[in-house]
């Protein structure tokens, strides 16, 4: 099942391998580098030390809570170097005083290590010698061009940052240290060659909304299942989400309860619905559009609570399916939510009974039109009179209608459904007796297009990289990332900021 995950996979799995292991993480500012060298940081459980170069302690733990917990806790030691701290040409002058020394071509590396930044040696002193140790280094490029400043000034004892990035690297290998470097260049150099690891961060504008990507680039001794994973800050912490799995459930479904009743609405089922798109007003309609790649377990799984609730307030539903769609297969979205005598009871598909679908589903189907002229009509006045039949509107009822189950009905009897008579028919249904619409549709078919202009609700469903992201058109929203859910509830919705 697709999860909310703090860290991908392969960066806990890469955590868990022997040190030394040294990581990079790039990506231009604000992007969400910080966030998960910290997320690292808390994930990872031997010692751990965190060297900041540009931001203050006192406002590092202002602005990121965990760090500040992790440091009252004596978990966490943070190397402040955003106000003290000495040059490259101290270091030289202080190595070369060193008698009989000439650190340039010197092999040692406890020598050539004291060519590093203060605040870098003032982290591997804090480190164990046994016990595994993780250091974050915040941003590595503001360490190094500090700590180079201009290299004109420093004559024959001058040390590029290549010779930095081979000494700190030279070092870490002495013991059992995780090295987090995280840096802003975009280029590739050595240092890319050098690490085990390297972690891109991205912030892209796509539909005119922001998405935020991890690239894993690279990572030694690491199985690379899902290269990339869609990320969110909200809550001041890195959440990421795995791609969308459609295989059973293993967990008892649920869906959130109803906070209270509200006249005219009916809850959705699931409270990250109703923060982001409201309730479903009576007399009013939902249309749900997806791109060709969306599986459509993923539209299932938006509407799954909103069916069981109407059910379990009395109300009554009818569903034209997507093709393909069996009578049992309808009952799965409610079995484990809703008692099978209840579905009998108030649930009706348009559809017949098929091999494999037991024979007491009989009596919720309704016929398949058909072209001869005693045959059953495709507008379904069945269906009509069953939701007219719950005229209660404390207990609404619910139409869920596949725009692909409709160009069925049309290649039965053709013509029946076109752009031009779709609203004029869902208009109708609608107002036959208290409930609420859900149509489901291609965003490319002339048939879900057509009800755009009715639409109170609207949302887009889009397939990227595996996952399946959500965006709100009415009412309009920033990127959301759809999880199959928990033991709390049957989805989650991943606000992307």
């Amino acid at each position: 099942m697709a999860a909310n995950l703090n860290l991908p996979t392969e960066l806990s799995h890469f955590l868990d391998r022997p040190a030394p292991q040294p990581l990079l993480i790039r990506g231009p500012p604000g992007t969400g580098k910080t966030m998960l060298a910290l997320e690292l940081l808390e994930a990872f459980s031997g010692r751990r030390i965190y060297v900041t170069s540009r931001v203050r302690t006192a406002e590092l733990e202002l602005d990121f809570p965990a760090l500040g917990r992790m440091t009252r806790a004596g978990q966490l030691s943070i190397v402040d170097m955003t106000v003290t701290g000495g040059d490259l040409r101290e270091a030289s002058r202080a190595v070369a005083s060193a008698p009989g020394l000439v650190v340039p071509n010197d092999p040692s590396r406890s020598l050539r290590a004291l060519l590093l930044p203060p605040a870098v040696l003032e982290a591997w002193s804090q480190s164990s010698p046994t016990a595994p140790t993780l250091i974050v280094l915040d941003s590595w490029d503001a360490i190094v061009e500090r700590h180079l400043g201009d290299p004109s000034q420093f004559g024959e004892f001058h040390t590029s940052r290549e010779d930095l990035e081979r000494i700190a690297l030279a070092q870490m290998s002495d013991g059992p240290v995780f090295l987090v470097l995280v840096g802003e260049h975009r280029e590739e150099g050595q240092l890319e060659y050098l690490v085990n690891g390297v972690v891109s961060l991205e912030r892209t504008i796509r539909d005119d909304r922001m998405e935020r990507w991890l690239r894993i680039d690279k990572l030694r001794g690491i199985r690379i299942t899902h290269p990339s994973y869609p990320f969110s800050l909200e809550g001041g912490r890195f959440r990421c989400i795995e791609p969308f799995h459609t295989g059973a459930r293993t967990a008892t479904p649920r869906i959130d309860p109803e906070p209270e009743v509200c006249p005219g609405e009916i809850w959705p089922g699931s409270s990250d619905y109703a923060s982001f798109f409201g309730r479903l007003a009576v007399g009013k309609i939902t249309l749900i559009e997806y791109d060709s790649e969306v599986p459509i377990s993923a539209v299932r799984l938006l509407v799954v609570p909103m069916l069981n609730q109407v059910v379990a307030r009395g109300g009554r539903v009818f569903h034209i399916p997507h093709p393909g769609i069996h009578l049992a297969e309808v009952w799965k979205m409610y079995e484990g939510l809703t008692p099978k005598e209840t579905f009998l009871r108030q649930v009706r598909v348009l559809g017949t009974l098929t091999n494999g679908d037991p024979e007491e589903f009989r009596s919720i189907s309704f016929p398949l039109p058909s072209a001869k002229p005693e045959g059953v009509s495709p507008r379904v006045p069945e269906a009509a009179k069953f939701l007219r039949e719950n005229p209660d509107p404390d207990h609404p009822n619910l139409g869920v209608l596949s725009i692909s189950g409709l160009k069925t009905l049309n290649s039965l009897q053709p013509g029946t459904y076109t752009p031009e008579v779709l609203p004029g028919l869902a208009l109708s249904y609608l107002h036959q007796s208290p409930g609420h619409e859900v149509w489901v549709g291609p965003e490319d078919d002339p048939l879900t297009q057509s009800l755009r202009p009715m639409a109170d609700t609207r949302i887009r469903l889009l397939s990227r990289e595996g996952r399946v992201f959500v965006h709100g058109v009415i009412p309009r929203t920033p990127s959301l990332v759809l999880s199959e859910g928990d033991d709390r509830s049957l989805y989650h919705l991943l606000l992307i900021v």
